[in-house]
């Protein structure tokens, strides 16, 4: 009889334990929108405040080699979901546009692509994406949002289809004002100029009155409606959806990420009420111009209205963190903090005020191809009892290696039918192996290829191998507004090689031909460039001009004519967050 008791005893002990090893984690994905590295207290940064994300770092793992597969948004969130490089769907850009920039376009995600989020549905869990989509809508009608997130793994979507872009704030800032500060004054010269040329024609009885008429009218037509669409870009891209319904247009970004983090609360107070497994996908607006950092967080960094934004940044961090762990949610959750791409270096306020990312050491910055301050992006991660608490990750690892990490973390395997780029990281974060499963990664600028990282078997050394380099501003390491990898680099006669290990801010280009050791590399990784070249099917190209251009029959509008409409305030629901930041 005491044998029986006894043996009961045992299985009352391991029965919890077993439950627990079985049980399947939830997983929680922040992704930041042009965090430089060096804007992260735990990446360097003494000056702004990030305890929340520090404290992923503290109890989890800093990942300081961490890559984005490009340097700006679209394709590497593709990359992030799918775990392949993004010329291998067609989001690799033959031109300076490098994402969608209309909501009224037809390119984006192609849905026979699988994402982390239809993985992990298969497997029985509740998806959810908060915040920003970028990765395309409709395709051949209004509405059939063929590229929607509902299409691509999520079960629910609360957020923006595009992205935040500086029309969309309050200070009649605007992309086509950076990008061409005298728009206004090139459009009434153009028309001066088509006038006085078609004046001079009729003169020398080239054209008739009547044509001289009709081309007048459509000269004024057509450099009106330029000027008409810059200025109703607001109106036309700043879409706030739920699900597949328009709730907001143009967005009230005043206290939007108040409404960000309550939508995230909502999510995991109903997987706690029915019990499933979930993926929860924050996909912040901040830092990306235009900034809207809510009230209670303005003045508040030495950084300006910047540093307000990381700030407000952590704290919605902190309260999605607080919020799994008040739920019990938080010892049983897979945390990934990362941002898309690099700090956007040169972007400046309409004060002459920074309002860009700072990259720490590492130079270049967001759309600048191969250029290390482009790609390295600050990245964090814990998992109660599987990842070491202060564990530091020197090794490069990617984004693309987050699916193949969820998937070995719940037993499935990745697609077998195409070629996944990423490798999981699990060995490396679980501290079973010390160097990661790369031998080489290629950092691409569209369809081309900027740099190959290479890391050996044997040592501690990453090589990094750059066939391009930006064509900065004299004294600058920037561009005017933004030096975009397609335009703004120069293909190098013979590529720079960079211990990358030792001189992470490429100062010190080594002699390939001082040492035969060098030369060898050199071939590795261009063989290694050709090789992978080889594994590349072509497909439709997504992001042709063609397939961005705006398209208004595909233009949502609420309240039409207006497309003007503002979301329901919910009764349970109090948008004044509380006011203190811990």
């Amino acid at each position: 009889m005491m044998l029986g008791h006894y043996f009961l005893l045992v299985a009352m002990v391991m029965l919890p334990l077993v439950i627990s090893r079985t049980k399947r984690p939830n997983f929680v994905i922040f992704i930041a929108d042009d965090l430089g590295y060096g804007d992260i207290g735990c990446f360097g940064n003494n000056t702004i405040q990030t305890p929340h994300i520090d404290g992923i770092a503290e109890n989890g793992a800093k990942l300081s080699h961490h890559l984005a597969a490009e340097a700006v948004c679209t394709p590497s969130r593709a990359a992030l979901l799918t775990g392949r490089y993004p010329i291998r769907y067609g989001l690799a850009s033959p031109h300076r546009v490098g994402m969608p920039i209309y909501v009224a376009g037809i390119s984006g995600l192609p849905s026979n692509e699988t994402t982390i989020a239809e993985i992990v549905k298969e497997q029985g869990y509740t998806t959810g994406l908060i915040g920003k989509w970028h990765l395309g809508l409709s395709c051949e009608k209004l509405g059939d949002h063929c590229y929607h997130p509902l299409n691509q793994g999520f079960d629910s979507f609360y957020g923006i289809p595009l992205t935040n872009i500086k029309d969309f704030g309050d200070d009649d800032e605007s992309i086509t004002k950076s990008t061409v500060p005298h728009y206004k004054e090139l459009i009434l010269a153009s028309l001066l100029v088509t006038t006085l040329t078609l004046g001079i024609l009729k003169q020398w009885q080239v054209i008739g009155r009547k044509a001289l008429i009709g081309m007048m009218c459509l000269t004024v037509m057509l450099s009106g409606a330029t000027y008409v669409f810059i200025q109703t870009n607001k109106h036309l891209n700043s879409i706030l959806m739920r699900n597949h319904s328009y709730i907001e247009q143009p967005i009230r970004l005043e206290n939007f990420t108040e409404r960000l983090v309550r939508e995230g609360v909502d999510f995991l107070e109903q997987r706690k009420n029915d019990g499933s497994p979930f993926l929860l996908v924050m996909s912040w607006l901040q830092v990306h111009t235009g900034l809207h950092a809510s009230s209670k967080f303005k003045g508040q960094s030495v950084h300006g209205l910047y540093g307000d934004e990381i700030e407000e940044m952590d704290w919605s961090v902190g309260r999605v963190l607080e919020t799994l762990k008040r739920l019990d949610l938080l010892d049983d959750s897979f945390v990934y903090f990362t941002s898309d791409n690099g700090g956007h270096v040169e972007e400046i306020g309409p004060h002459g005020d920074r309002q860009g990312g700072h990259n720490g050491i590492f130079r270049g910055g967001k759309a600048q191809g191969g250029m290390e301050g482009g790609i390295r992006v600050p990245t964090v991660a814990m998992w109660s009892g599987h990842i070491k608490a202060g564990l530091v990750i020197d090794e490069p690892t990617s984004q693309m290696d987050l699916l193949p990490t969820i998937a070995e973390i719940i037993n499935v395997k990745v697609p077998r039918d195409r070629i996944i780029d990423g490798k999981s990281m699990l060995g490396l974060l679980g501290g079973k192996t010390e160097q990661t499963p790369h031998d080489f990664l290629f950092h691409y600028c569209g369809l081309d290829i900027h740099a190959a990282r290479y890391r050996p078997l044997m040592g501690k050394t990453v090589w990094k191998l750059r066939y391009t380099s930006p064509n900065w501003l004299p004294g600058t390491e920037g561009c005017t507004f933004l030096c975009y990898c397609y335009t703004s680099h120069t293909r190098l006669s013979e590529p720079l090689l960079y211990d990358i290990t030792h001189d992470p801010s490429e100062s010190h280009p080594i002699n390939i031909s001082s040492s035969e050791q060098y030369q060898n590399i050199v071939n590795k990784i261009n063989a290694a460039v050709i090789s992978h070249k080889k594994s590349i099917v072509p497909v439709m190209n997504q992001m042709d001009v063609w397939r961005l251009a705006w398209r208004p029959w595909l233009q949502p509008c609420c309240n039409f004519p207006f497309c003007d409409c503002q979301e329901v305030p919910r009764k349970d629901f109090n948008y004044t967050c509380p006011t203190d930041k811990t």
